[in-house]
């Protein structure tokens, strides 16, 4: 789960200097687009997994791993698609934690699709 903070904030990050790099102001706008809901989505798994488990330790300056960080934001997006699966097929979830999960990767198969227009 920590794993997928860790993408979910280095999409979000890699959006973000596409935003400032942007020089189109559609562009702009669309990376701006891109980054919404993933603060939202980075606190409520916090919330829900790791602080309703007690296991505040986990949260280090490595959160952001810049080394996760592409340009290829398609790919990035289906990275972490792929590890909502997982997780998903993971049996030890409980249903409010697959309900999260299961909007966190329809929100991320609208955000290729926007993706995939650059």
């Amino acid at each position: 789960m920590y794993e997928l903070l860790q993408h979910l904030i280095a999409f979000k990050y890699a959006c973000k200097i596409n935003h400032w790099k942007s020089k189109k102001y559609a562009e702009h706008l669309l990376f701006d687009r891109l980054t919404e809901e993933i603060d939202d989505w980075v606190d409520n798994i916090s919330e829900a997994y790791f602080m309703a488990m007690d296991e505040k330790d986990v949260f280090k300056p490595n959160l952001l791993n810049y080394k996760l960080i592409e340009n290829d934001l398609v790919k990035m997006c289906e990275n972490i698609i792929s590890r909502l699966e997982e997780l998903l097929n993971d049996g030890e979830l409980n249903e409010g934690m697959k309900s999260l999960l299961s909007a966190i990767e329809e929100g991320f198969l609208n955000k290729m699709a926007l993706a995939k227009l650059l």
